[in-house]
Parts: C-alpha cells; structure tokens; sequence
C-alpha cells in the first residue's frame, strides 16, 4: 500500500440527511482539480450559517464517510436518529489523488439505509468512478455494487453477487469478480464492499506483473482511499467536547509517524488529578505533550503543560502502569491543567494534529465548532497561520465571524436556510470588501443565490418572548388540578 500517496477532499454531497435535503460543499481546490487537474497549497475550508442550517451535518457526513472508506461499520447509536427511516441517504464524495507521480480523480457514492428493528445502518448500494489524468482527464470508469446478502434469503438462495461495469467494454477489474463470501461477510458487518481489510489484503497479494495497466489504476485509487481514510484523515466533532467539559481529560487528538509505524487518533489526557496510563500509553502522551508545548507558547505565552511521573506499577498480566498528574505551568506556578479554560484545553486538544497539518500535505483535519472557547482574535491568527502556511488540508465550522477576514473568499461556504440548496459560496465580494462586514450585509439585505438567515425568526422573537411569559400569568392557559392550586396557594408568602 502507498502511503506516499496524497488525497485531498475536493467535493462533498449530501442528500437526505438530517435537515439537508440536498447539498453541495465545493472545497477550494474543487475548480483547479476539475479544470487543471492541481491543488493549491493552501486548503483552508469554513463553513459558516446560522444556528440548525446544515453546518453540523457537513462534519458528520464526513465521519460517516471515514468510517465507510476505512471499512468500519456506523454506529447505529451515533447515527440512527439522523435518518430518515423511510428514505435513505446518499453521500458523494470527491477526490484528488496523486500516487507514484500521477494524478487520478475518484468520485464514490454510498447509499444508506437505516433498520430501525436490527439496530443497524446497512451500506445499500456504491458506487466508485475515477479519471486518470494526461493532458485532460481521461474517460471516466464506473463500478457499481448493491449488497443483496442484507436479506438472508439471497444468502440462503445462493444469490450471486456481482459487481458491474457501467461502461461498454470495460470489464471488471480480476479483484471484483471472486466476492461471494466477501459480500456475505460485509452485509453481516455492514461494511464497504471496496473498501474492507479482506479486500486491501486480496489487492497486495495481486501480480503487478500479471494485472494490466487499468487494474492497476483501479488498485491504486482503492488503496490510496483506504489509507488515506484510515491513517490521515480525522474528524473532531463537537461531542469531544464533552470530555473537556467534565474536567476529567482531555481528548488529545494526535498524529505521528515513524518509518515503521502511523499512530492517528485521539488519546485521553487525564487532568482531573491523578490518572493511570499503561506505559506505552504514557509515552505517546509524553512525546505528544513535548510537540504541543513548542506551539503552546507561542499561542499563549508563558504557558506549558507537563506530566509528571508519579510512580509504576506491574499489574498481573505483567504490563507496566504508570501513575501521572498533568500540570500546567504559567509564570512560575504550577497547577492542574483541569483549571485551565474550555479555550486552552480546546487548543491543547487540536494542537498536535494541527502541527502535522501544517506540515504534512497528506493531513486532512475536520473540525466542527472550532471556535469553541477560543479567544476571537487568536482565533483569527490561528487561522490565519494556517492559511498562509498550512501543507495540509483543513475543514471546519465556526459561529466566530473573526476569521472571515482572514480568509480569502473561496476560502467560505456558507449555508443557507433553503434544505434543497445548503451550501453555496458568497458572490459579489471584492478585493477592497471586509468579508465579515460583506457577511452581515448578505444576511440582512440579501443579495445572494439564497437567503442566509431566516429573519422571521428576529420579528417572532419579541412576541414569543412575551408570550411565553404571559403563561404564567394567564389562568385561563393553566389548567392545574384542585389539589395543586391549594397546595400552591398555603404556600405562598402571607401579607
């Protein structure tokens, strides 16, 4: 598998899911990839909307979609109450992909259905198309797959899987044609049929000797997707900050590499006095905690965070556990961290993955509520750093209008209140506009695709205000029992 490999998201579409009829995010790049087949440097993406219109479900879609494409299952629990039972959800996402010095784009479309009984998610149909870039894109090749082992009568049946080739005279690639089993196993785990351990591992065992030249495409983009989805590309949703929330720790999202060896993820900083580690645990923590440090400074000055060894420990199964505390250390004094802010254990949380953004162009970060607890003006050079120098790509949501003037224009995507249009990039801004300024001007008076912000909501507002108020007041609105009214009337103050 090529791990050299870069993928960025260029395009992400959305139907049917939550509050999003229809929707589609272009990214920065998605004009220079489709009419120049490059990237910029600078991928930098915010999505900005009012309060419920949309800007959530573009960050969950995007988890569902790594979740897909690293061939793990979607937790019925997260993401059960978001469907639509009677409809289901199709997600479309597009890539650029550059691999051993060429240049592919891939499209894949899921198709998701919700079983409310089974308490599962199932991957109802994909669908993957790619083009191989020469001096303009080449002919696009399309393979569609729809999972009939979801009912176990075809499984009973012997029904025959199969994957199709929606282009005259293009076969199916070697790979594809030899799936029963694997079906089976993936409508049992309602896993990608492309994109699972067993077939990654059925790619790598191929001949590259005996496979021509379009199977190898096919193998390439496949495996590009797959590592990118399971080793470079995290998504921070809001819920993480729960954990910050409840002082117990704080949820370190970290990336590193070595040669022989990726670690990505999210590792728990226990803050809330003592915690325990497992060593190996503790050293990732230590090395993770050393690299924040460095930009930690820089962004709060005078401030650093330390763990200290407390003591160890072998448990029974022979494992060595470490005991530590987390401190932070501002002006000579040493404290918990669990005492910090919300906004610096927000950014202790991000820092480690965003230094690899800015330096790693294979990284792709998604953060919902970035903003969260964060200074506005900090936010602003944060940002700001980032979109001047970051190699990597990041996408996330702000309510924070500060780093509107920081970005350039096709920097924003904005969502709109119309559900069968969500997403659209502002126009008419020019080079001598504030783009905050410009944002606010569009969400008063108008002047875009569609209306930005619903301001009924601001002509209601002072009427159901008093009107909510009024319930109090107004027996004839309060129907209590006998009982309750003369309970409530011994109770009250005596002239």
């Amino acid at each position: 598998m090529n791990s050299k490999s870069i993928v960025r998201i260029i395009e992400i579409q959305i139907e049917n899911f939550k509050n999003v009829n229809y929707g589609d995010v272009r990214l920065v790049n998605y004009a220079n990839v489709q009419y120049r087949g490059n990237i910029e440097r600078e991928d930098i993406n915010g999505i900005y909307g009012q309060n419920g219109s949309g800007k959530t479900a573009v960050i969950e879609a995007l988890d569902i979609m790594q979740h897909v494409l690293s061939g793990r299952k979607i937790d019925y629990d997260t993401y059960g109450g978001m469907f639509d039972c009677e409809t289901p959800v199709n997600l479309t996402a597009l890539f650029y992909i550059q691999c051993d010095e060429k240049i592919y784009r891939a499209q894949y479309k899921v198709r998701l259905k919700q079983l409310t009984k089974e308490k599962k998610i199932e991957i109802e149909s994909e669908e993957i198309r790619y083009w191989s870039r020469g001096k303009s894109w080449n002919s696009e090749r399309i393979f569609e797959f729809h999972n009939p082992f979801y009912n176990m009568d075809n499984v009973i049946e012997n029904v025959t899987a199969q994957i199709k080739s929606l282009n005259v005279g293009v076969p199916v690639p070697k790979a594809l044609k030899t799936i029963q089993s694997m079906a089976i196993v993936c409508a049992q785990n309602s896993t990608s049929i492309y994109f699972n351990e067993m077939f990654m591992k059925a790619l790598s065992a191929q001949d590259a000797d005996k496979i021509n030249e379009e199977e190898q495409t096919f193998q390439k983009i496949i495996e590009a997707l797959y590592s990118f989805a399971t080793f470079r590309f995290q998504v921070v949703k809001v819920n993480q900050l729960g954990a910050n929330y409840d002082n117990e720790f704080i949820p370190v999202n970290i990336h590193e590499e070595t040669e022989n060896e990726i670690l990505q993820g999210c590792l728990p900083l226990f803050v809330n006095g003592r915690g325990e580690f497992p060593e190996e645990l503790y050293e990732r923590l230590r090395k993770s905690v050393e690299a924040i440090n460095i930009a930690l400074t820089a962004i709060v000055p005078d401030l650093k965070i330390k763990m200290e060894k407390v003591e160890e420990e072998t448990g029974k199964d022979g494992k060595k556990m470490v005991k530590a505390e987390v401190y932070s250390i501002r002006g000579g004094k040493k404290f918990l961290t669990k005492y910090e802010s919300e906004g610096i254990k927000r950014i202790i949380s991000l820092l480690n993955y965003l230094i690899s953004l800015y330096n790693d162009e294979r990284i792709c970060l998604v953060v919902d509520e970035l903003d969260a607890g964060i200074f506005e003006y900090l936010l602003g050079e944060l940002v700001g750093l980032l979109a001047d120098g970051a190699k990597g790509q990041l996408i996330f949501t702000s309510h924070n209008l500060r780093v509107l003037e920081r970005l350039d224009k096709k920097n924003i995507i904005c969502s709109t209140i119309n559900p069968s249009n969500r997403y659209i990039s502002l126009k008419g801004i020019e080079k001598n506009h504030n783009k905050r300024d410009f944002y606010i001007r569009s969400i008063v008076l108008g002047g875009q695709k569609e209306r930005l912000y619903d301001n009924r909501e601001l002509q209601d507002m002072n009427y159901a205000f008093k009107r909510a108020g009024s319930i109090e007041k107004d027996d004839e609105e309060i129907d209590l029992p006998e009982d309750l009214l003369q309970l409530l009337n011994e109770s009250s103050p005596k002239e």
